[in-house]
Order: structure tokens, then C-alpha cells, then sequence
């Protein structure tokens, strides 16, 4: 068994090596993090206010890491999301299964008890769908299973040929302003078409999590919007959405090129670019796919409430 204490900054390194060993391994793979060093970095210290305020260490007998598990918590939707548990067990360790769970489950314990999640009842898990073990501990905590979700990313000619690709005529999209009719509009569609939403439709707008929105006006106001972020190796398309009576014309295909040609102008450009689709959702996957994204991985959510 390990010992347990809260993170510290000092961890950062420690914490990182772990993460990225583990989740080269679906088995052991997490869909909140990626899969370098740099990227799982970026992830944890991008948690607010701090990443150590939310997380857990189990230390072995040489004060190594060996278990991780933090949370990314919004108090405006009394909402929090568990990155781990990570586990590292020995491989001839004679009872891998049982440490791995004593261990998570202490982690479990320990993290909703920190104080920035004291009151919040909204929990959600997220892994690769080889990730048995998370499946069994989130069936034994309580958490439903959801649908799973598939990671589509855009590389090399593909990606290239969007970033540089003519920009959209001047009726396309174009980055969110400071109109407060039409940011009211981005909210109401965001919070319409995305009622599991893990960010409220003001966070989007005010940027407060880091989103750069561009948007598709019309004679009757907003067609559709796209928001996403810079990660430190990729573009990720977070969120599109088109009003329903506006859709089968291309605009979110045209607000996905947009998005992405507005964040390499702005912030540099990247090897490749992501998005996550909801299993069952065809038409983002016909989207996504029209523009040459590909298949990754799948992924589960297991939420309890």
C-alpha cells in the first residue's frame, strides 16, 4: 500500500512522468490528459486556481509517486472532473487488482474531501473503453455509465490544406465581438444544444476558460458558433453548434474551418487538431469527417449525481 497526501507544486514533475507513463497504456488511459509530457503539463497546470489544491498523491516507501488522482472543479455548476485515478502497481505484484482498487478508492476518499470540492455532488470519470479497471471502480462508486465518445483528429496535408485554404467570404464566421445581442444568442444555442454542457454559455463568451468563439450571423441573428482552445501540441475544437432550423448547409463545416484558421492567426500554428464526438452523433461525425478528420480512440464518461 501507499501513503497518501496532498499534492504539492513540488509533485508537478513527479506527477507528470506518471501520467504520461500510464497513459501510453489504454488500459490505463484517461481521456482528460494526452499523451506527451508537454501535453499533460499544459492539462494539470492549466486547473484553476492551482492543480495541487485538487489532487492526491500516494508516495511508496522511497517517496516516489506511484498514484495521482486530481479534479478540475466548477463551483458555478457545483460540477468537478476526476482526472485518474493513476495507479502504477508493480507488475509482479501478487495482487495487482486489489492495490490498484484500495488504492483508488483511498484517492476517491481523499479528493472529494479537499476543500475547493466540499458541496459538490456532481462528479464525472472519463476513459479509454479498454480501461477496465476505471469502469469497475466507477460501477462501484455509483457512477452511470454514459454513452461513449469518439476522438477525431486532423493532421498533416488535411489540416494544412484548412489553415490555408482561402478565408470565408464576408457574410462567413467570424470571431465573436463584444455585441451584447449576439453573445446573448451564442448562450441561449449553447445552453439548448448542450444541456450536459461542462461550461455555462457566459464562461464561453467571457473567454473565462480560455475559448476563443468565432460565429455565423444571419438576417435573423446567429446561424452557429465554434469554440475551441490551443493545447500545447494541438488545436481543439471543444464545441459547434448550429441552430436546428439552419442546419445540411455547411456552416458548422464553415465555422470549424473558421475556428481553427482564427486560432493558428492568433496563437500559432499546430501538427494536428482534435474534437470529441458523442457516440450516435452522425451528423458532427459526417461533419468532422467531410473536412478529413480521422477516427482516434473511443472514450467513456461515467458520471454520478
Amino acid at each position: 500500500m501507499y501513503e497518501f497526501r496532498s499534492a504539492t507544486e513540488a509533485d508537478l514533475a513527479a506527477a507528470v512522468d506518471l501520467v504520461a507513463r500510464l497513459q501510453a497504456d489504454p488500459g490505463h488511459h484517461i481521456g482528460y490528459h494526452g499523451t506527451t509530457e508537454d501535453e499533460v503539463v499544459e492539462e494539470l497546470t492549466r486547473l484553476t486556481p492551482d492543480w495541487a489544491g485538487g489532487a492526491v498523491v500516494g508516495v511508496d516507501a522511497a517517496g516516489a509517486v506511484r498514484a495521482l488522482l486530481s479534479a478540475e472543479v466548477d463551483p458555478e455548476l457545483g460540477r468537478a472532473w476526476l482526472y485518474g485515478p493513476f495507479v502504477d502497481v508493480p507488475a509482479d505484484h501478487p495482487a495487482v487488482r486489489q492495490l490498484w482498487h484500495n488504492t483508488a478508492d483511498d484517492l476517491l476518499d481523499l479528493v472529494t474531501a479537499r476543500p475547493r470540492l466540499v458541496g459538490v455532488t456532481d462528479l464525472e470519470l472519463y476513459g479509454h473503453r479498454r480501461n477496465r479497471r476505471l469502469g469497475d471502480f466507477a460501477a462501484r462508486h455509483g457512477f452511470a455509465a454514459g454513452s461513449a465518445s469518439r476522438v477525431f483528429t486532423l493532421t498533416g496535408a488535411a489540416l494544412r490544406s484548412v489553415l490555408i485554404s482561402a478565408a470565408e467570404q464576408a457574410v462567413g464566421p467570424g470571431k465573436l465581438d463584444d455585441d451584447a445581442t449576439t453573445r446573448a444568442q451564442v448562450v441561449d444555442l449553447h445552453e439548448r444544444c448542450f444541456p450536459n454542457r461542462t461550461i455555462s454559455g457566459e464562461q464561453l463568451v467571457d473567454g473565462t476558460r480560455g475559448h476563443t468563439v468565432v460565429v455565423l450571423t444571419g438576417a435573423d441573428g446567429v446561424i452557429g458558433y465554434a469554440a475551441g482552445f490551443l493545447q500545447q501540441e494541438e488545436f481543439y475544437v471543444d464545441y459547434v453548434a448550429v441552430d436546428p432550423n439552419m442546419r445540411d448547409a455547411g456552416a458548422g463545416r464553415a465555422l470549424v474551418r473558421a475556428l481553427l484558421r482564427t486560432l493558428a492567426a492568433e496563437q500559432g500554428a499546430r501538427c494536428q487538431a482534435a474534437a470529441v464526438v458523442a457516440l450516435g452523433n452522425d451528423a458532427s461525425e459526417r461533419m468532422f469527417t467531410a473536412l478529413g478528420f480521422t477516427l482516434h480512440l473511443e472514450l467513456v464518461a461515467y458520471r454520478l449525481r
